[in-house]
């Protein structure tokens, strides 16, 4: 008579690859790293252009892309550093010990950032993740989507010979 045991908490997080998250995380020091480098290049340069909102719109889209990798390389290193334990500990600080008690396995996403606990009688609730994560990438990335397209808009108006409205104040 074999007795039948309750499924445990698994190891690691289901679809958690550490060697993929640390590809993810060097490419986006490197992807900072180099969107830096052209924002001091193209400061050096604005000398050589006609003054305008263009070089700020840029600066402000290059800026928030920047912060939205640092955010959620943030939030995704608290996802690599999941081990056994502190999933346990995640889940114990996130939901009580009598709820992490019930926890039959985690989940990790990386899109959005998440860290779930499941518990045995169905459903989860995310833990190790800070709230404000997602949140804020999505503002990041919502205003470097505006600003990118403000600039590429201003732009256009340069190729096309059109004047900014700043500049026709000047040279009024």
């Amino acid at each position: 008579m074999s007795q039948h045991l309750p499924p445990q908490a698994s190891e690691s997080a289901d679809g958690f690859n550490s060697i993929a998250l640390l590809f993810i995380l060097l490419i986006g020091v490197v992807v900072v790293i180099s969107l830096i480098g052209y924002l001091g290049s193209s400061v050096a340069r604005r000398e050589q252009r006609p003054p305008g909102h263009r070089l700020w719109l840029r600066a402000g889209c290059i800026l928030s892309v920047c912060a939205a990798i640092c955010v959620y390389m943030w939030g995704a290193l608290h996802v690599l550093f999941m081990e056994d334990m502190n999933m346990r500990q995640a889940c114990v600080a996130a939901g009580g010990e009598a709820r992490a008690s019930t926890v039959d396995g985690y989940e990790a996403s990386y899109i959005p950032l998440r860290f779930t606990c499941r518990i045995s009688e169905g459903g989860s609730y995310t833990a190790a993740i800070p709230p404000w994560i997602n949140p804020a990438l999505s503002g990041l990335v919502g205003l470097g989507l505006i600003t990118g397209v403000a600039s590429g808009i201003t732009r256009d108006d340069f190729k096309r010979g059109n004047v900014v409205p700043s500049q026709q104040k000047r040279n009024s």
